[in-house]
């Protein structure tokens, strides 16, 4: 009886301590670059997805560059991902385009760019991102 009398305040101690995780990040995201390989985009589409973190709502757009890159949202609020599909790279070009994330009051500059079967994307500085939007 004793043991589960020990085994039971155990159990409230760890629920009684129990704090969840709140972001305390106003604007963030985990990269302002996404690398594509040609590999992964020459004969089919590439869907994957962007994180968020927020503490308020937020937007996206993609303000220069090609429609190849489609996202999901536009908008949302506190810590989501955009769905993206980078659509199949036939001319086997590098291609970028860059997406704004803003609260209002930050905004994040995030450039996606695909490589060509010749030149990495991981190889282009990114003072010449801008040269490849498309």
């Amino acid at each position: 009886m004793k043991k589960y009398i020990a085994l039971i305040a155990a159990l409230f101690a760890l629920v009684s301590c129990y704090k969840p995780y709140v972001s305390k990040v106003d604007l963030g995201v985990n990269d302002t670059r996404v690398n594509i390989t040609w590999a992964q985009v020459k004969e089919q589409p590439l869907d994957f997805v962007f994180p968020v973190y927020s503490t308020g709502a937020w937007t996206a757009r993609i303000v220069a560059g090609g429609d190849w890159l489609t996202i999901d949202r536009t908008s949302g609020e506190g810590n989501q991902y955009i769905k993206c599909n980078a659509q199949t790279n036939t001319l086997d070009i590098v291609r970028a385009v860059r997406m704004e994330v803003s609260n209002g009051k930050k905004t994040i500059p995030v450039y996606f760019v695909v490589s060509s079967s010749t030149l990495s994307a991981a190889d282009i500085a990114d003072a010449e991102l801008d040269n490849y939007l498309i």
